[in-house]
């Protein structure tokens, strides 16, 4: 019984998942992707959230004050900066420094044309040429696999786990009020 709903073509699978929809699913929301939004204050400006303010202690100044993720993000955001700024000034005291290492610009290179080898030619991807550029892009990505992941996924399993509460997959249309 147990091989039959859980296996990679059980009736879970089939039933409860977009299955060969996840990919197209994926793919939309790809084409709009852009690395450097992916930076929580510029994610938190894009989004109206905040706007540049030079005085303020993060160079930006939140919309409304009482946001849990942008003031809690912001504080985690800048404390992966820091320590990210702090790690990096060891090997790279200097952006010369950084761009005669091979092994860092190949692996940029890499990250940008085989990684996302569909966006590779987009204006906004940091040229890694600058120490500011390589810590931006570490704590971006630090960020991301980090604190912005825990931040919109964690939540979600007390509600989410069983899977009757948020079925990704309908085989009628819902019902009408009144049918």
């Amino acid at each position: 019984l147990g091989r039959n709903l859980i296996n990679s073509d059980g009736i879970i699978k089939r039933t409860f998942l977009p299955s060969k929809f996840s990919l197209e699913m994926s793919s939309a929301v790809y084409k709009n992707w852009v690395f450097t939004d992916q930076a929580l204050p510029a994610d938190l400006i894009k989004r109206g959230m905040a706007v540049e303010d030079s005085s303020s202690p993060y160079g930006i100044r939140l919309v409304i004050e009482d946001y849990p993720y942008a003031v809690d993000g912001l504080e985690i955001w800048f404390a992966i900066k820091t320590w990210v700024q702090d790690y990096v000034s060891l090997y790279y005291p200097t952006d010369n420094d950084l761009r005669k290492d091979p092994e860092l610009q190949n692996w940029w290179k890499e990250a940008v044309e085989v990684g996302h080898g569909d966006l590779k030619d987009k204006p906004w991807w940091p040229k890694m040429q600058t120490v500011e550029e390589l810590v931006e892009s570490c704590t971006t990505i630090i960020w991301t696999a980090s604190a912005l992941h825990a931040a919109v996924n964690f939540g979600q399993y007390p509600y989410g786990g069983l899977i009757l509460n948020r079925p990704t997959l309908s085989r009628r249309l819902l019902p009408e009020q009144g049918t």
